[in-house]
């Protein structure tokens, strides 16, 4: 007997170990991107530009610059550290870190309160880990404010379910309540727990909790409700983000009415274990054959783990199926409504249930393995994050190389090289990333900004003779630089590929530029980066 209980305390003593051994890491990697500072790509610029330009009363009336939305105690809370410390990319990355640091912390006692031992560990290492938790981490969103929202939810349901004293569902009620201002998508997962806690007590026929609940619950409603009619309504899905988001299918089939329906769920949660959870095995790619490759990246432990997790905790705990599984459907439904799409950062929130299922699923499955094979399990489990982070921190300008810009890089250099009697134009497309970052470095120089004729020409001749006005601007200066962005080719409120002529695949609109340019002009020099490339231009000496 004391041999067990000794072998017991130190087992415990290793899984503590570990756990303290998993959030040093994570803490390390998320420090380590907040330090890097890598340069804002769109979506943030997007963000910051309101964060940077509008005070606090602007920020609260809105609307925000290029049709953003963000929760409004997040936006306060972000103008509150910029106006303490400055108008830098590391500055507004602050609120995110804490966000995800505070997210780390508070996540170990619910993982420790759903599951046991290796299992728990195996919950607390993705959130860790994963390596799009990481990038949120200090991404100018507010993806890691709502991932928080949602695991301070769940612990707050852990510590206050089974109160009845007043005090403590008062203080639950305004706790819940506070958060629905930092979060939009709190709502799913506050609303999941009321509702799975009514239709539990109500099955039970326990009254009395079912009256008290009233209070958090009733509290949570009004909270929601003012915030709405106060803020979020005025940032609700605009039909122009909608049709995006429809025609990328990034909405649920509701109903589902065929066979490719029904794939669009197998397709959404295999990729879900790569973004948010990090659990594929990206580095694993061989040939071109897309099914091969979805093989080979490992999906199928995670799979099964969510598959069993989710059939333990209904068999096992009407409780926890209800407050866990409820949120899940509600999104779901939202989804299927055209209310919140389901693509890469959307699944953050969420993430920390699945996360639990997963984990549940683990713990069910090596219940009764022996140690050493669990532990096994446990290891191939963390190799996908794992060795994508380490990447991370090796190459950095790989993290998410879909996300990476190179804005303050490419403005930068042309800040440098830029000689008195230079003209600098920037294209229309660029406008954002420069319109911030003149404000946040102050460049030497003032940028010619080009306009946006598309929607005033039928073909690219009609285009250029539009744009002439825009050219004539810098025709007498000896050297003129040119900035483009060759990855984002919209502005907010186009449709896709619009108008057709523009998005010539033979030839990209740079390309278009720069053959009308070079009619007048030679090229100098030029710096290319990933997303926005500089030119400097001469004019051609006419004989």
């Amino acid at each position: 007997m004391y041999s067990s209980d000794f072998k017991s305390q130190e087992l415990g003593k290793l899984y503590e170990n570990f756990i303290y051994l998993l959030i040093i890491i994570g803490l390390g990697l998320r420090l380590f991107h907040f330090f890097y500072n890598r340069s804002l790509w769109m979506d943030e610029i997007y963000l910051s530009t309101s964060l940077i330009k509008l005070n606090y009363k602007e920020l609260i009336t809105g609307p925000l610059y290029y049709q953003q939305k963000a929760p409004i105690l997040f936006l306060l809370a972000t103008k509150a550290i910029v106006n303490l410390f400055g108008s830098k990319e590391i500055y507004l990355r602050i609120v995110p870190l804490l966000s995800s640091v505070v997210a780390i912390f508070l996540f170990v006692p619910v993982a420790k309160h759903f599951l046991k031992g290796y299992a728990a560990c195996l919950a607390i290492g993705i959130v860790c880990l994963s390596p799009a938790l990481v990038y949120h981490s200090v991404e100018i969103k507010q993806y890691s404010t709502e991932f928080l929202a949602t695991i301070l939810s769940i612990y707050l349901l852990i510590k206050f379910k089974g109160k009845t004293d007043i005090r403590s569902l008062v203080f639950w009620g305004f706790s819940g309540a506070l958060i629905l201002w930092f979060s939009y998508s709190a709502i799913f997962i506050l609303g999941g727990i009321g509702i799975g806690l009514s239709i539990n007590n109500l099955w039970q026929k326990k009254w009395g909790i079912v009256f008290k609940n009233l209070i958090p619950f009733t509290l949570w409603f009004l909270s929601f409700t003012i915030n709405y009619l106060l803020f979020t309504h005025k940032h609700a899905e605009s039909e122009w983000i909608a049709y995006w988001f429809r025609s990328y299918g990034n909405f649920m089939p509701l109903p589902p009415k065929s066979i490719s329906d029904l794939k669009w769920f197998a397709i959404n949660i295999y990729r879900m274990l790569d973004y948010p959870l990090g659990l594929l095995w990206n580095f694993n790619n061989y040939g071109n054959s897309q099914a091969l490759n979805m093989l080979l990246k490992m999906p199928f432990l995670p799979i099964i783990f969510i598959v069993i997790g989710f059939y333990a905790i209904v068999k096992n705990t009407v409780t926890e199926f209800l407050t866990l599984i409820i949120p899940i459907l509600l999104m779901f439904l939202a989804s299927g409504l055209e209310l919140y799409p389901l693509t890469e950062r959307f699944w953050v929130f969420i993430s920390p249930i699945f996360i639990l299922i997963l984990g549940k699923g683990f713990e069910t499955t090596t219940y009764r393995f022996r140690q050493n094979w669990a532990l096994l399990i446990l290891v191939l489990m963390f190799i996908g994050p794992t060795v994508q982070s380490a990447e991370s921190l090796i190459k950095p300008n790989k993290f998410f190389v879909h996300k990476k810009s190179f804005q303050r890089e490419a403005l930068s250099y042309l800040n440098e090289n830029f000689k008195e009697g230079d003209a600098v134009y920037v294209y229309w497309n660029n406008l954002p990333g420069y319109r911030l970052y003149k404000d946040m470095y102050k460049y030497r120089y003032i940028a010619i900004e080009g306009s946006d004729q598309r929607k005033n020409a039928l073909n690219y001749n009609d285009y250029y003779k539009n744009l002439k006005k825009d050219f004539g601007k810098f025709s007498n200066n000896k050297r003129v630089w040119i900035v483009i962005n060759s990855q984002f080719l919209t502005d907010i409120g186009d449709k896709i590929d619009e108008p057709k002529w523009y998005y010539d695949k033979k030839m990209s609109p740079e390309e278009h530029l720069l053959t009308e340019l070079l009619k007048n002009y030679i090229l100098v020099e030029k710096h290319k980066t990933k997303d926005v490339d500089v030119y400097l231009l001469e004019p051609l000496v006419k004989s």
